[in-house]
């Protein structure tokens, strides 16, 4: 979105104006990464935990 915001406004606003929202849509954009990866990691973990402990109850 901050991307698209600084394409639109490139020809009317202040060259730092456009930098900033281009530097804002980059750093979005990373946090969507770490997020995304942090999320894939915890339901890894959560399945690995539940596997683990339903493997004692077949055994029974």
């Amino acid at each position: 979105m901050y991307s698209l915001c600084s394409g639109i406004i490139e020809p009317i606003a202040d060259k730092k104006i456009v930098t900033l929202l281009e530097e804002m849509g980059g750093i979005f954009k990373l946090l969507l990464a770490i997020v995304s990866v942090s999320a894939v990691l915890v339901t890894i973990g959560v399945t690995l935990v539940i596997k683990i402990s339903n493997s004692g109850m077949m055994y029974r």
